[in-house]
């Protein structure tokens, strides 16, 4: 059950970052992490946000609404619904080094934001190439080239992102804040994410219901005690 929580907590911090949500849309993104490489599909509207990752149907799909982050999918042929933050707290508490290891790679502050004067093109919109500095929670320092933009939809974009994360975490990301105060979006953030595909389209509001049926994480785990 440790490495089903953690697991879980892992996919749910592949990027974050900020600005305030608007509008609608929906974007393709790639990321790379550790257990390798995952596409994205992302659909927002106001202030809810899916996030759905094709060709992994074991992986469900991430939900933000009302404020909240949820992780719906698929378990031994149940639907079950997972409290993102809840799930973050039962992980802690379990312990392990899976557990230190994901909130260690968290930002704890960001040391330096520089542009490069470099430009580049990603997903048809031009971005400027920057250098950050940064030092993550086990107080390793961190080198990276980010692509920044100030579009207005790559901001509420990244806005959706940064709600998603602070309603596990309950803390706000360095990083995130920090391109939020410029007015900045980000179109890549070195090898471990890009932005693929951008359009304006608005998603069928019913795609942001939780599943009627479901079963939430607690739900499981007593069934898994007691048998």
């Amino acid at each position: 059950m440790r490495h089903l929580a953690t697991g879980l907590l892992a996919t749910g911090l592949v990027m974050t970052a900020a600005a305030p949500a608007l509008a609608d849309g929906q974007a393709t993104l790639e990321a790379q992490s550790d257990q390798g490489g995952v596409t994205m599909n992302v659909r927002w509207a106001g202030e809810n946000l899916r996030m759905d990752f094709p060709g992994q149907s074991q992986a469900g799909f991430m939900l933000l609404r009302d404020g909240k982050g949820y992780l719906v999918s698929q378990v031994q042929g149940q639907t079950m619904v997972m409290d993102m933050a809840k799930l973050k707290d039962m992980a802690e508490n379990m312990g392990g080094s899976e557990v230190e290891t994901i909130t260690g790679k968290q930002a704890s502050r960001v040391d330096a934001l520089e542009a490069t004067g470099d430009s580049e093109s990603i997903a048809g919109l031009e971005g400027d190439v920057y250098r950050l500095q940064w030092t993550d929670k086990n107080g390793s320092a961190h080198d990276d080239e980010l692509v920044l933009s100030d579009d207005p939809q790559v901001l509420e974009l990244m806005s959706a992102f940064h709600d998603y994360q602070r309603s596990m975490t309950g803390e706000s990301d360095p990083i995130a804040t920090t391109l939020e105060e410029r007015g900045l979006g980000m179109l890549r953030f070195g090898d471990r994410f890009r932005l693929a595909e951008l359009s304006d389209a608005s998603p069928a509001p019913d795609i942001f219901e939780l599943p009627e049926d479901a079963k939430s994480f607690e739900d499981m785990m007593r069934s898994a005690i007691s048998e």
